[in-house]
């Protein structure tokens, strides 16, 4: 199937569904499980050094955030063989290319997006969600022709790899920041189980989280990468909405198997961040709980490693969940800690990502009252 679209003249199937998001590798050695994504999702469009290549790998030397995207006062036309993807827009309000860049990175940063310009292409930013959903936007002179011999600045939101209909969220609000227009961030819509559905006793219900866990602990030990990474985003969902799924995952084995996934040094891994979503979810629950009979939660060499994650700029996602859980174990924190986490804190500067500014900003406020 992959084979065929790749040798396919239409490139619109990048904005629609795909059998899967990874790709499928053997399993790691030791205890540090990757995952691998794509390096080439299509043919080359444009052979331009300033133009914008279709299916290139999405590879950036610079830290995966950027406060400013800084483009040229000309962009580059868009050349007539290039295939348009259909997320898009023609900007034709008279702003520059420049307040057009400005407006989608200030987008970007308030839906909690990490961005960095392309290496070699100034037309180009290269993103990613925190669900590991990557897309590049990029930015061509419109043509005279489609805009009615007026100038104008042609927005293309390109997905290259992840959740179709994720993409389809955050192109949206993209293109609306480009145009200036005020994008409004829903809560997730969340319903009750009608009433007129039998409900399952508590016995009953505890069973089957019981067996929901358990068979997602399965997967995490799996040697399949894919099974790893389904096990992780499971067992996150079920320790996010149920203390006791939290509970049954809060044993020195199980936490040690999550914990195994954080010695991955990838900016980009997507299963470090589901890891550490659990182990905040465990240790919030922990907190409230009063159950601190957890070693491997309690261990300084992990505490440390929260503290590295934090502080680490160029893994703006993976931060965001390490103050969660920094907010969760400032009792098990030494004084020498306490004073080093005040200290980052100080200097801390999440203008960038609007998630981890809120997380960073509960974080302080809770060591300011444990000092």
């Amino acid at each position: 199937m992959m084979n065929q679209r790749e040798s396919s003249d239409d490139d619109s199937y990048q904005n629609g569904p795909e059998l899967r998001s990874i790709r499928m590798g053997p399993a790691a050695s030791g205890s540090e499980p990757t995952i691998t994504f794509p390096t080439s999702m299509g043919r080359m469009e444009s052979k331009a050094s300033s133009l914008v290549v279709r299916g290139e790998p999405i590879t950036t030397n610079q830290p995966l955030h950027t406060l400013e995207w800084n483009v040229p006062e000309e962009l580059p036309p868009m050349p007539s063989n290039y295939s348009l993807g259909y997320s898009h827009t023609i900007v034709n309000d008279g702003a520059s290319p420049q307040t057009v860049a400005n407006r989608i990175v200030e987008g970007l940063a308030q839906h909690s997006i990490a961005a960095a310009p392309h290496d070699s292409r100034e037309n180009s930013l290269l993103t990613e969600a925190t669900c590991g959903l990557k897309f590049a936007i990029n930015l061509f002179a419109a043509a005279s022709s489609e805009q009615d011999n007026n100038n104008g600045i042609l927005v293309e939101v390109e997905r290259r790899i992840g959740c179709a209909y994720g993409f389809h969220l955050c192109s949206t609000a993209i293109l609306k920041a480009a145009k200036g227009l005020p994008v409004k961030i829903l809560p997730m819509a969340s319903f009750q189980v009608p009433k007129c559905i039998p409900q399952d006793a508590q016995e009953e219900r505890k069973k089957c989280i019981q067996f929901d866990t358990q068979q997602a602990l399965e997967l995490v030990k799996s040697e399949r990468t894919d099974a790893q990474l389904l096990g992780l985003e499971s067992l996150e969902r079920l320790s996010s909405l149920d203390e006791y799924a939290a509970s049954l995952l809060h044993t020195n084995e199980s936490i040690a198997s999550i914990q195994s996934f954080l010695a991955n040094d990838s900016p980009t891994c997507v299963m470090k961040r589901r890891a550490l979503g659990i182990l905040a979810n465990v240790m919030r629950f922990e907190c409230s709980s009063d159950n601190n009979n957890c070693d491997q939660l309690q261990c300084q060499y992990f505490l440390q490693s929260l503290m590295e994650i934090f502080q680490n700029t160029a893994s703006p996602h993976e931060a965001c969940a390490a103050s969660k859980c920094l907010q969760s174990s400032l009792d098990a924190l030494s004084q020498q800690k306490h004073e080093d986490l005040a200290q980052i804190l100080s200097n801390f500067s999440a203008n960038h990502h609007s998630q981890l500014a809120l997380e960073s900003k509960v974080l302080q406020d809770r060591l300011r009252d444990k000092q």
